[in-house]
């Protein structure tokens, strides 16, 4: 009782265990890696995101936020409280071509644009008729879901759209227009179907990801436009499911900018945005959750973390990070590695000081990452920052876009955008909008960029603005703190450094010009005998050159010692993190297998033949690429493995291999496309 007793007018805190500290798991800082959200009751935080997400009568189902602020966890969330709850992950933003200009797509009130609006709510239709039909709540004999059953069971969400596609855009192309009527109208049709049906619980569609599949084309940003009319309209006007689309704000921008009735979606937008108090109470969440006895929240921060100067060290947590939830986790992990590593039962400034040159060189490879749709190899441009100052005048930025445009490795690799920029003023508020300055007129505190989607323009900007590097890049690019007004004429920029992660042995521009190769070479390779070894050389290289940071020592051709067993490609796993370390921890995956059949369909002896060459030794996970598209009796092979053997096979379709080898082009480094893949195929199977 003593403990709850104030003494001599102060009250005495809760001890912690010794140990409590090196018993804490922040979790993972990417939600889709991350077992706390999974594992841990009482974890999440009520964000006003959240709350708009689970009020069924709000016509909120745009979630929009930069990458790290919760998104994907806001999905886990709504998986956990609702079991109707589907998720989607489409990837039909860039692998085909319409029958069709794309120019015809961009007027958001005209024929073309509605019959792809009605193919995307056709083919989200079919998922909830789907669910509907594994809890056998319909008929699938009765019209007009009898239509319906062949899409339902043979197709995935991307196989529907494009035979919906297909059908409806031919019929659009012919000089009837009553069939391309009739065509049209069985979405509508279908819809009423439903809503007769009178199921009262909703069917909530997680629709998240899309990114994966994302190559940053205008037929891709017409393509997810369509998409967002369609859960818009399907949201307003049925009873019986629910679209939640989550979106990155560098995505979403893209659509603001074309569509003309922009106005139909900004309405239906949540964006995620935290305050300072919800990401205290995040970490807080957290470090609570391995303790037997909580502390009460708004005082759990203390009792880990060490005081600065007096006061909580929150704010020097806070004021150093950008205010989203994976950066905080981020910092708070490294500095508690720190402190544990040293044996210390709490957290000191001297750890959070540790911590800060690795969360900086993390953030700046990731702000290159996130962006790289809008802009490609922006972290070229980032990296030439090293080692300038820290804040820039108006004539100083003017200086600095004088040399980036004669530097050689920019104009090529950023010469796509970079001279729409070349004006101090623009150029300022491209660096303000990705949140890399902030800015400051004279007599006014800087102001950096919040995170939310509906965020005012930048400040003004006249002679007196200085553009400030904002805290957590300064480290990474080891900036002085000084002013930059000139950059002598002689000065060179920063040729490498820090955020630019290429396989050794490669120069930069040689890198990104054999990536380009590869995407160009693939859809020409004939499928077939004919052009089988192009195309295993063409895998061999995809895996050298995307996935260098986890698979090493790549050989071809591969033979055990009694000359028998022939893998294509075999690679050393040696990831310490991310979806590759997972991978090697739960199926002893310290050797991959990668199988090469340049078919578009594949046989039963596809999967004897992968299932064979895996083993306790190397590991029980594989890869297979081929050409087609994926099919639902592929899933019934792969269970077989996983139920027999307990191996578990991925298949890489054409579509995945561009989009791991447009993601490296783009400067991409993350591994969320494999994940998906990777989840889809457990979901499949189990």
């Amino acid at each position: 009782m003593a403990r709850n007793k104030k003494r001599n007018g102060e009250q005495h805190r809760l001890q912690l265990p010794k140990d409590a500290l090196s018993r804490v798991n922040l979790g993972q800082v990417f939600a889709e890696y991350d077992r706390v959200l999974q594992q841990k009751k009482g974890i999440f935080v009520r964000t006003p995101a959240i709350r708009a997400a689970t009020e069924t009568d709000l016509s909120k189902c745009f979630f929009v936020g930069r990458r790290g602020t919760g998104k994907t966890a806001i999905s886990y969330f709504l998986r956990t409280q609702y079991r109707s709850a589907i998720q989607l992950q489409p990837q039909t933003f860039n692998a085909y071509g319409l029958p069709v200009e794309i120019d015809q797509l961009r007027d958001a009130t005209q024929r073309h644009f509605r019959s792809l609006v009605a193919c995307f709510k056709r083919a989200l239709l079919d998922e909830v008729l789907a669910s509907w039909r594994a809890d056998h709540a319909v008929d699938m004999n009765e019209r007009p879901f009898s239509l319906e059953r062949n899409y339902v069971d043979d197709f995935d969400f991307d196989l529907r759209m494009l035979a919906f596609v297909e059908t409806l855009f031919s019929e659009l192309a012919k000089p009837k227009e009553k069939d391309w009527l009739r065509e049209l109208k069985k979405t509508k049709t279908l819809q009423d179907a439903m809503e007769e049906c009178g199921i009262s619980t909703p069917v909530v569609l997680l629709i998240d990801q899309i990114d994966e599949a994302w190559d940053g084309s205008d037929a891709a940003v017409l393509f997810l436009m369509a998409l967002m009319h369609a859960c818009v309209e399907l949201s307003a006007s049925t009873s019986f499911m629910r679209p939640l689309l989550f979106l990155r704000e560098n995505i979403f921008d893209r659509v603001r900018q074309i569509d003309n009735e922009f106005a139909r979606l900004e309405t239906c937008v949540v964006s995620l945005e935290w305050t300072r108090e919800l990401l205290i109470e995040l970490v807080e969440r957290r470090l609570q959750s391995g303790l037997t006895t909580k502390p009460a929240l708004g005082e759990t921060w203390d009792l880990f973390f060490e005081p600065y100067d007096g006061m909580s060290s929150r704010e020097m947590v806070l004021d150093y990070c950008q205010q989203r939830p994976r950066d905080v986790l981020t910092y708070c992990s490294l500095a508690i590695e720190s402190a544990v590593s040293r044996r210390q039962a709490m957290v000191s400034v001297e750890d959070l000081q540790t911590a800060r040159r690795q969360f900086s060189e993390s953030r700046l490879k990731d702000l290159g990452d996130e962006y790289s749709e809008n802009f490609p190899q922006l972290q070229v441009v980032l990296n030439r920052f090293h080692g300038l100052g820290r804040d820039f005048t108006v004539s100083g930025v003017s200086s600095l876009i004088q040399k980036l445009l004669v530097d050689n490795e920019v104009r090529q690799l950023c010469g796509s955008w970079i001279y729409q920029y070349t004006t101090p003023p623009k150029f300022m508020q491209l660096l303000y909008g990705i949140g890399f300055w902030g800015l400051q007129t004279k007599g006014k505190p800087v102001v950096f960029r919040s995170l939310g989607a509906t965020t005012a323009s930048p400040p003004p900007i006249d002679q007196t603005t200085h553009a400030v590097v904002h805290p957590c890049y300064r480290d990474a690019l080891d900036l002085p703190d000084r002013v930059i007004t000139d950059l002598e004429e002689d000065l060179a920029l920063q040729q490498d450094g820090l955020i630019l992660d290429i396989p050794e042995a490669i120069q930069l521009n040689d890198y990104f010009e054999e990536v380009g190769r590869l995407l160009d070479t693939l859809p020409t390779i004939p499928t077939g005998r004919d052009g089988e070894t192009e195309y295993e050389d063409l895998i061999g290289r995809m895996i050298e050159l995307c996935f260098y940071r986890a698979l090493t020592n790549v050989e071809p051709q591969s033979r055990d010692c009694e000359g028998r067993v022939r893998r294509d490609w075999i690679a050393s796993n040696r990831a310490d993190t991310g979806f590759w370390e997972v991978i090697r921890s739960r199926y002893k995956a310290v050797q991959v297998v990668w199988e090469c059949k340049n078919f578009e369909e594949l046989d039963a002896d596809v999967f004897q033949q992968i299932g064979y060459y895996l083993n306790d030794t190397i590991g029980r996970f594989g890869l297979v690429c081929f050409r087609g598209e994926m099919k639902n009796h592929y899933y019934g092979h792969l269970k077989r493995l996983a139920d027999k053997d307990n191996k578990t096979v991925l298949l890489l379709t054409e579509r995945d291999v561009l989009v791991f080898l447009r993601q490296a082009k783009n400067g991409k480094v993350k591994e969320s496309h494999l994940q998906e893949i990777y989840d889809r195929t457990v979901r499949k199977t189990s």
